[in-house]
């Protein structure tokens, strides 16, 4: 009988995790195409503009300097400081993770999982309420305004008085800053906790980061993988009260979660944060190129963006031109309808060949 009853558990456990949404992947995450093969990769939001070279130059550099026998504490420190340095704030306040996806995680986990829930914006990033329903959360979005703006007094009022609520700024996958004024407002007015994630904020116009050591309930979530070009490495870090810091550091967090690698590439690339400056500006200056060549586009509209991709809207699209781009070996992310006609995708502001080969392709499939 116990047998049986252990299976039965077991099962029905299982039964609840398939209900689960799974995350989707890049479409090429399901194909035999390597990446060493001729396509152009416009969907999962990473940074083209930093030359491969330099990343490999500080990866064979850490790789003779890296003692794999020991655990990354002298690293950790080492990027913790660092960063501190870097953003003019106190180090205590600093909390690395593996990708901000972590600390997302950790943030739910330890404010929502009791009785709380996460609040964020419709649409925004996935994970925010894939996660909730991992850790059995509620989860409530607040639609966006027809303009893309955020509506901070409907968010308020469907916060209530608890739960933590994520405001991606900007925000993914429609690229827009939201304002400070309305920010503030949130962080100002609402009890629970508030994480503004800023992960492509290097290509925006401003950040709130000070901001978190001057509230109690405000977290700005940043990420390696945007402007500095590190995907692969897997890093994020978040900016909190020195209390709220420590706290998810030395309770919440799982210990060494960051390889020393990792940690020893970020600190060369953070030393020559300078040597980004031009990249990011390129990248931006593209963006600008690549927008008004959307928009040129029969049937298509191209929203202006403060991160590194672009948002459209193909009035006369049910979802299959993604599919027919992917069987051209071009790779964007399918949104969905997220407007009253059309269907929507978010672009990767790549390369200007790989751009204007995707807008040839455009012209010929719409």
């Amino acid at each position: 009988m116990r047998g049986k009853s252990s299976r039965t558990w077991l099962r029905n456990a299982l039964k609840r995790l398939s209900t689960l949404e799974p995350y989707t992947f890049p479409e090429i995450w399901n194909s035999r195409i390597e990446f060493s093969e001729p396509l152009i990769k416009l969907d999962a939001n990473e940074n083209y503009f930093i030359p491969r070279e330099f990343l490999s130059r500080a990866l064979q550099e850490v790789v003779s300097e890296v003692d794999l026998r020991f655990y990354p504490v002298v690293e950790y420190r080492q990027l913790t400081e660092s960063l501190a340095e870097r953003l003019n704030l106190p180090a205590e306040c600093i909390v690395l993770g593996n990708g901000s996806s972590q600390l997302i995680d950790a943030i739910i986990y330890s404010f929502a999982k009791l009785k709380g829930k996460v609040i964020s914006l419709k649409p925004s990033f996935s994970l925010y309420r894939m996660r909730s329903k991992v850790h059995d959360v509620k989860f409530v979005d607040v639609p966006l305004n027809d303009d893309l703006s955020m509506d901070s007094k409907s968010v308020l009022k469907t916060a209530g008085n608890s739960g933590v609520i994520f405001i991606c700024s900007p925000n993914n996958p429609t690229g827009n800053q939201f304002s400070q004024e309305s920010v503030l407002s949130i962080v100002e007015s609402f009890p629970g906790l508030v994480v503004l994630d800023e992960a492509y904020v290097d290509f925006a116009d401003f950040s709130l980061i000070t901001k978190a050591v001057e509230y109690q309930n405000l977290v700005v979530l940043r990420s390696f993988s945007k402007s500095y070009g590190l995907a692969g490495g897997r890093l994020g870090y978040l900016v909190a009260n020195s209390e709220l810091a420590e706290l998810l550091k030395s309770r919440i967090l799982r210990p060494y979660s960051v390889s020393s690698v990792t940690l020893k590439v970020a600190l060369k690339l953070l030393e020559n944060h300078d040597a980004f400056i031009p990249y990011i500006e390129m990248l931006k200056d593209e963006r600008r190129r690549f927008q008004q060549k959307l928009n040129n586009l029969n049937g298509v509209k191209a929203f202006d963006s403060k991160a590194n991709f672009i948002l459209i809207n193909v009035s006369e699209d049910d979802g299959s031109l993604g599919d027919k781009l992917a069987s051209r070996r071009i790779y964007i992310r399918k949104v969905g309808k997220i407007f009253t006609k059309g269907f929507a995708y978010r672009i990767t502001v790549g390369l200007p060949e790989m751009n204007d080969r995707l807008i040839e392709e455009l012209k010929i499939l719409i």
